[in-house]
């Protein structure tokens, strides 16, 4: 019996959307080599059967699907592919996305349209398809989205990072729905030197301006995949719901949104909200972008 055969996730069928590189591929290749069978999906029908070669030529199991995560009949298909080939599906890795950088005033209805069918729909498509098959066979499944720090906001990211901010959401959404049941929900924040980032670095410099986090050297794509391969193993099965960041050496949950503290109670009119702002509200305002939690705030 080989190694990958042993490995901790034996037995596991994997599907990965956006596979053909970057990203994807690092994770195809880490989950292969704990021992998944995958299924790969990308519209680089090339290059996503050039993955599948290697992770067999390596003595993995691996599949190819071709198509457009943005078409929403590709998320059963992909489901589908997946159940045929090994016969179930344990896990979806929602990892295909595009990126078009745009500020205010230079963004095309085309570009957001674009980037809303493929992130967004996309990943609620083939979540959807994923979720009703995990259901329905024995022990259940996990579906890993991918969110982004984008979606703090930053300079030339807002259509971007509003499908981003959008995947957490239904992220925690489809986590309440599936609570008590077999399957559950995460999502990830990765940070990785990929042509997604590359098309973004003439803003890097006005994006690291003004924030509170700043990036040098982004780590090489393979650093984000042991986090997904542990969301995928049966050690994180009671982890649900959740937003994890993943940024080189740093490891961290993202906060859900919450209500912050201090909470202010009182009949509200014009000039008492003034007041609540000028001694109480305005020195708690949240700073702008992606920041990190203080310790002493609730």
């Amino acid at each position: 019996m080989s190694a990958k055969e042993l490995g901790p996730l034996a037995g596991k069928a994997v599907a990965i959307t956006g596979a053909a590189a970057g990203l994807g591929a690092a994770y195809a290749h880490a989950l292969a080599g704990l021992g998944a069978a995958l299924t790969l999906a990308d519209i680089d029908a090339e290059g996503v059967d050039r993955v599948a070669d290697d992770i067999r030529a390596a003595g993995g199991r691996a599949v190819a699907c071709h198509g457009d995560v943005g078409d929403w009949a590709f998320g059963a298909h992909l489901v589908a592919t997946c159940t045929q080939a090994w016969g179930r599906i344990d896990a979806l890795v929602n990892n295909a996305g595009v990126l078009i950088p745009a500020r205010i005033e230079d963004a095309t209805e085309a570009q957001v349209a674009r980037m809303i069918r493929v992130n967004l729909m996309g990943t609620f498509a083939c979540g959807q398809a994923a979720i009703a098959a995990m259901r329905a066979q024995a022990g259940g499944g996990v579906v890993i989205n991918v969110a982004s720090g984008s979606q703090a906001g930053d300079v030339a990211l807002s259509g971007y990072g509003a499908t981003k901010g959008a995947i957490a959401s239904l992220t925690y959404a489809w986590a309440m729905e599936c609570r008590g049941s077999a399957v559950r929900v995460n999502a990830i924040s990765p940070l990785a030197a990929t042509a997604m980032a590359a098309a973004n670095a003439s803003f890097m410099a006005s994006q690291m301006a003004d924030r509170e986090i700043v990036y040098g050297v982004l780590p090489d794509p393979a650093v984000s995949a042991p986090l997904v391969c542990w969301l995928v193993s049966e050690a994180a099965r009671d982890i649900n719901g959740q937003v994890v960041r993943l940024a080189g050496r740093e490891l961290s949950l993202v906060t859900h949104p919450q209500i912050a503290r201090p909470i202010l109670t009182g009949d509200w009119t014009f000039d008492s909200i003034g007041r609540a702002f000028d001694e109480t509200l305005r020195a708690t305002v949240r700073p702008l972008g992606l920041s990190i939690e203080k310790e002493n705030q609730a």
